[in-house]
């Protein structure tokens, strides 16, 4: 086998194993891995016709190498003028680590931040909430009717269970202290991550993980004595 044979096949398995990391959420189709991936194999697959040409694969070839270039080059500029606040930082470190920029900047130019009293209600039980809150900095308490069954600490989602169907909170929850947080409005939230698939997938992994620490802090209180 010829190194130009050689170079064609490496040139299909880049395509095809880049493909494979976007279907399986290994890779985002926007970055520059994406773009990079299908630049290498672009170029490898145009190394191999220089043993046998052919003008119209050479012609897609070039012209992906191209269009990689130029999806490359309007990352940089979109990325380097991106710039976060301490709280947004934190809030992202926190919960959405692997988040683009560009869809971490559009996530919360969507929402806003604000300041909460003791006493002010996040949800209402049986009551649709209409927002994603996230609490950045206080605690809460989660009551079924007159009964306490829980608390939301500090770095946790309020209504990440019904923000995407509409459906009525299950309890209510209550700022217990002064808080600080961070709310947006679901009919924008569902928008955004129909539009920006990246986007949706980041948000709910982030939102299931922090139901799983929720049940797993409920079954610690549950199982302690007394």
């Amino acid at each position: 086998m010829s190194l130009y044979e050689i170079a064609g096949l490496l040139g299909v398995a880049f395509y095809l194993g880049s493909y494979l990391a976007l279907q399986l959420n290994a890779l985002e189709g926007s970055g520059y891995a994406y773009a990079g991936l299908n630049l290498i194999a672009a170029a490898l697959v145009l190394i191999s016709l220089a043993e046998s040409f052919n003008l119209s694969s050479a012609l897609i070839q070039t012209s992906w190498i191209a269009i990689s270039v130029v999806g490359m080059i309007r990352f940089y500029l979109l990325t380097r003028t991106i710039s976060f606040t301490a709280e947004e930082r934190a809030f992202l470190e926190a919960k959405f680590l692997q988040m683009s920029a560009i869809d971490a900047r559009r996530f919360l130019s969507a929402g806003e931040w604000w300041s909460g009293e003791p006493g002010v209600a996040l949800s209402r039980q049986g009551e649709v909430i209409g927002q994603l809150h996230y609490l950045a900095d206080g605690s809460a308490r989660v009551t079924l009717g007159d009964r306490q069954v829980g608390q939301v600490n500090a770095q946790s989602f309020v209504g990440e269970l019904t923000c995407f169907t509409g459906d009525p909170a299950s309890a209510t929850v209550v700022l217990e202290n002064p808080a600080r947080l961070f709310s947006i409005d679901t009919n924008v939230l569902r928008a955004q991550c129909a539009r920006y698939p990246d986007l949706r997938l980041h948000v709910e992994n982030s939102m299931k993980l922090d139901t799983h620490d929720k049940l797993l802090a409920a079954n610690r209180r549950l199982s302690e004595p007394g």
